[in-house]
């Protein structure tokens, strides 16, 4: 039986500081916006990003440095409260209201030093998690803004409460695109942060992180909700910071490993040229090439080998995010190949005529596909010019381009005894 060796890298999990490379723009920008809240001046934040490009392990991030677990250059560390939830499962206003709640309620468990200023606000969420009659209208579902109401009160004589023990409270909401705009979280954030204020409770910051159909979710909830919040968007990592996170995976791995592991700058090229910058592409393409690796040293082979066999990174990332797209809902060659051609832009617009150059495909064959593609809403056409089209995302054609560099890359080194 091979030895088990500890894999470093982390595709189904959030990232750790470990591992965490990058986005030191966004984190000064967050990091701001507790500095002004700790000083009385609230500035919530908004970050969204495509799927994969790391928004909740950024969320995870923030949150470390928010509960005081990492320095701030130049401030020391924050001493805030922060509840963590997710939107997922979320089809109602009060359902917003109720994560809210149970969120609240798993951060102050964890701050024993506030746990005697916050017994009566523990006590008001333990029966209000259940949302009693209290709060019903007539129809029986309960009137979030009455318990938005009561919510305000309590938060402020918490925050009066612990003044000098926190510096404020934190409320991170993850998924907050997966509600629809009738779920009125744009309404529910606004209303919160609206009666805060009158109540003088100025120490209480919003984050949210969703995809980039978040800001028109929360406009569409209400108008002006967007207006809350300074927005953070996420773009794929630069080359140097990919690299970087194949190169601590490898050192952390060898801290834990007994048999010593090392990796060929060619993989790491190679590695990095796959993942387009996608944290989630470059955590799986470098698992998968950890556990194929069978003589401690990773090389193109490996990645190669890693990337296209049964089970491995593409077909782990197509499960996850495009293979119903690429595969299930197209049955023509012709048809990849113009997905193929189209995702050499990325998400950019594209005309017909460029497509078919650089396809390779019939004209008539394009007409098809861009017809069909369309009607399975795989590629969007630009309603205001004719003849144009692209990609819905831009990590769906690096999944694409993916395919297509391992391989080439494999069918380079086939000549070389390469069989992948």
């Amino acid at each position: 039986m091979a030895m088990l060796k500890y894999n470093p890298f982390r595709p189904n999990n959030i990232i750790t500081p470990g591992m965490f490379v990058g986005r030191l723009e966004e984190i000064n920008a967050i990091e701001r916006c507790l500095f002004q809240a700790k000083n009385g001046n609230p500035q919530h934040f908004l970050v969204q990003g495509e799927r994969g490009i790391g928004k909740s392990s950024l969320l995870y991030y923030i949150k470390l440095i928010a509960d005081g677990r990492i320095d701030v250059p130049n401030i020391g560390r924050f001493r805030f409260i922060t509840a963590s939830i997710d939107l997922g499962g979320c089809q109602t206003q009060m359902d917003i209201v109720r994560k809210l709640g149970r969120g609240l309620k798993s951060a102050l468990s964890e701050r024993d030093v506030v746990k005697n200023a916050a017994a009566g606000f523990w006590d008001w969420l333990t029966n209000w998690e259940v949302l009693g009659v209290r709060y019903h209208k007539e129809d029986g579902e309960p009137d979030s803004e009455e318990v938005c109401e009561e919510l305000v009160g309590r938060l402020s004589a918490l925050c009066r409460g612990v003044a000098g023990e926190i510096d404020g409270l934190l409320i991170l909401i993850d998924e907050a695109d997966r509600p629809s705009a009738q779920a009125g979280l744009g309404e529910l954030l606004k209303m919160l942060t609206e009666r805060l204020n009158r109540a003088e409770c100025f120490n209480v910051v919003v984050g949210l992180a969703g995809l980039p159909t978040l800001l028109g979710r929360l406009r569409d909830s209400h108008e002006s909700s967007p207006r809350l919040f300074h927005t953070l968007l996420l773009e794929p990592l630069e080359l140097d910071e990919r690299k970087r996170v194949v190169n601590i995976g490898i050192k952390l791995a060898n801290e834990k490993n007994q048999v010593q592991t090392t990796i060929t700058q060619d993989a790491i090229d190679f590695l990095a040229e796959l993942s387009e910058g996608y944290p989630h592409f470059v955590q799986q393409f470098s698992y998968s090439a950890f556990e194929h690796d069978k003589n401690n040293e990773i090389d193109e082979e490996d990645v190669g080998e890693s990337a296209f066999k049964e089970g491995g990174a593409l077909s782990q990332l197509g499960d996850k995010f495009f293979n119903e797209m690429y595969h299930a809902r197209i049955s023509s060659e012709d048809y990849r190949r113009v997905l193929d051609a189209m995702a050499e832009h990325g998400d950019q617009w594209v005309t017909r005529k460029k497509i078919i150059a650089e396809s390779g495909v019939a004209e008539a064959n394009v007409n098809n596909a861009l017809q069909a593609l369309k009607l399975k809403q795989i590629i969007i056409q630009d309603e205001a010019r004719r003849g144009f089209y692209r990609l819905p995302t831009n990590s769906f054609a690096a999944w694409i381009n993916a395919i297509r560099a391992a391989r080439a890359k494999s069918d380079a080194l086939l000549g070389a005894g390469f069989n992948g």
